[in-house]
Order: C-alpha cells, then sequence, then structure tokens
C-alpha cells in the first residue's frame, strides 16, 4: 500500500475514532433534549436521537439510511483506487473525512437505529456531530483536490501535446 492511501486510511480512522469518543462522551454525559452550556456563546451541548437523515429528514427510514452510507463508502473507496490519486493529498484528505464521518454515522445507524447528536450552535436550528463536520470539511477539501488534479492533468497534456 502507498503511503498516500495510508495517509486516506489514517484520516478515515482519526475521524471515526474521534466521533465514536465524543458521542459516547455526549451519551455518558449529557441528558436528551437538554442543553448545557458548551462554548458560551457559540455551543451548547444537546443531546439528540436523529432517526433521520440531515434535521431529521428521511425518519423511520434507517435501514435506507445505513444502505445509502455503505453505498457512499464503497464509492469512495473504489474512487480512490480506481484512479492515480495517490499524489493528491488534499484529495485524500477529503475523502478521509468523508469516509470517517461515514463509517461514524453508519455504526449509530446500524447499532441504535439513530444518530447521536449533540453540538447545538447557539442561534441555529440544527444539531450535529463530529462525522458530519467530517463529511462536510471532506466534500470542500476532495473539491478543491479535483481542481488540483484537473489542472495538473491540463498542464500533462500540455507537456505531452508540446
Amino acid at each position: 500500500m502507498k503511503g498516500s492511501y495510508l495517509f486516506f486510511w489514517l484520516t478515515a480512522s482519526l475521524v471515526f475514532g474521534l466521533d465514536r469518543l465524543t458521542k459516547i462522551w455526549a451519551e455518558s454525559t449529557l441528558t436528551l433534549g437538554n442543553s448545557v452550556v458548551g462554548l458560551d456563546g457559540w455551543y451548547h451541548w444537546t443531546l439528540y436521537h436523529n432517526p433521520g437523515a440531515a434535521g431529521g429528514l428521511w425518519s423511520g427510514h434507517a435501514d435506507w439510511l445505513a444502505l445509502i452510507s455503505i453505498l457512499a463508502g464503497l464509492a469512495i473507496l473504489w474512487f480512490i483506487y480506481r484512479g492515480p490519486h495517490d499524489r493528491n493529498i488534499w484529495l485524500l484528505l477529503g475523502l478521509g473525512l468523508m469516509f470517517g464521518g461515514a463509517l461514524g454515522n453508519l455504526y449509530d445507524r446500524l447499532f441504535y437505529q439513530y444518530v447521536i447528536d449533540f453540538i447545538d450552535p447557539v442561534g441555529a436550528n440544527y444539531i450535529y456531530n463530529l462525522a458530519d463536520k467530517g463529511i462536510r470539511w471532506g466534500l470542500y477539501l476532495a473539491v478543491l483536490g479535483l481542481w488540483f488534479s484537473g489542472k495538473r492533468l491540463a498542464k500533462e497534456s500540455q507537456n505531452v501535446v508540446s
């Protein structure tokens, strides 16, 4: 296995591990539905069992949401290993963040039939977890990595033509 693929796996493992640790902390210290001041003025900690996707969409369909998570994870793995992405650290970082986040939420869906959310931004109408942030920031970094790949491929094709 190439070192950069190891970077992908380490990133995914870090996101999954931190997500699990923070969810264990939330379940053991917070009471369902009650808010506790976290970072005053920024976040509260509010334990919420989300039976659906973002904001409770598709509640009651944990089996379908688990299947979607599995398919997303497989698509990431397929994409990583099918192409020459081993030199694109931004893409590998982004895909690692997304893969670890997908695994974190998949774990909850399989073992609890809901996702454990607890990060409650002050003034917002949503609650999330570290897996959700891994998926979100991973998407941004993966798009940046794809942009860099496009620039590199364009440069390489110019060199071939010249």
